[in-house]
């Protein structure tokens, strides 16, 4: 058998003119960490460096716009451009090694929909990576459709990201970094919940829509109900939404749990570098998916060959 391909779909990097802001309210813990992963963040050698010594095949990078926006701000027009022009620059450094979501704020309306075709036409890009929610809305919202429907027509992957809440993270900051993941975590599944009862997937089955497992909390509700089926593997093939999760974590349990619900071609590696507390290494992928039980077929889907096809439309 081939060695395993090995893609990191959840990959950090920003230019340095955009530093990387460390999420509203964080915990401790990880604001005191923040600087050093700002740098690593914007640091493209050390970011290739990184990916060889660990033994993975490609990194799919992506600055998605609350990390790169000071809080209370929108991310300006001219900045998501800059933001996806230093991108696709970083791309075509390495191109058998990395590849590009834009920068989008897809609750702009139809000028982000506008960004979005140029970063996918224009620039190579290979995706989007969005915030999933935004100033009280969630991304079933009908201000971010134009950027869901182009995303759509161009049969390109969005990386559905997580936010900081104020309140939520303000509730849970007795967790610690516990808190900071839960707040992000329960604003990740309600976006993705809206994309289903929004009625998002079912205009748009052309849709491809990538979640960390931070979210998995919603896959779990919708799941239970009988309109969520169509997110599962059981979902007739003419009927299933295409909605993902990563591997952020590494938790055997966690994966199994995915790749049983949603089937092992929607479940990807993802590591949330650099800022992960495990970092995505070839072995710790190896090991990962070999503690959830999967078999060589559907631990090669996982490990790349779903980013792969994904990416390639």
């Amino acid at each position: 058998m081939p060695p395993l391909f090995v893609a990191d779909f959840h990959t950090h990097h920003a230019c340095p003119a955009h530093p990387a802001l460390p999420p509203r309210h964080a915990a401790p813990e990880l604001a005191e960490r923040w600087r050093g992963l700002a740098r690593r963040i914007a640091d493209l050698e050390g970011l290739l460096a990184d990916t060889g010594r660990h033994g993975i095949d490609l990194r799919v990078l992506s600055a998605p716009p609350a990390l790169v926006t000071p809080h209370g701000e929108r991310t300006r027009p001219d900045d998501l451009r800059r933001l996806n022009d230093h991108l696709a620059e970083a791309v075509a450094s390495a191109p058998d090694r990395l590849r590009g979501l834009a920068t989008v704020d897809a609750f702009a309306g139809e000028p982000a929909a506008d960004e979005a075709v140029r970063a996918v036409r224009d620039l190579g890009l290979s995706g989007l990576v969005v915030d999933c929610a935004t100033d009280g809305l969630l991304l079933g919202a009908k201000a971010a459709r134009p950027t869901l429907v182009v995303a759509a027509e161009l049969g390109v992957p969005v990386f559905a990201h997580p936010i900081s809440p104020v309140a939520m993270t303000t509730a849970f900051a007795g967790l610690g970094r516990f808190g900071t993941s839960l707040a992000r975590g329960t604003i990740n599944a309600a976006a993705l919940l809206s994309l289903l009862v929004d009625g998002v997937l079912a205009d748009l089955p052309g849709l491809h829509v990538v979640f960390p497992m931070l979210g998995v909390a919603g896959l779990s509700l919708a799941a239970a109900t009988d309109g969520g089926e169509v997110l599962t593997s059981a979902a007739p093939a003419s009927q299933r939404a295409h909605v993902y999760l990563d591997t952020m974590g590494f938790a055997p349990a966690a994966i199994r749990f995915a790749t049983d619900l949603l089937g092992a071609d929607h479940v990807l590696v993802g590591g949330d570098w650099p800022i992960g507390a495990r970092a995505t290494s070839r072995v710790r992928v190896e090991s990962a998916l070999a503690l959830a039980g999967l078999d060589e077929t559907d631990t090669r889907l996982v490990a790349g060959g779903n980013a792969l096809r994904l990416l390639d439309g």
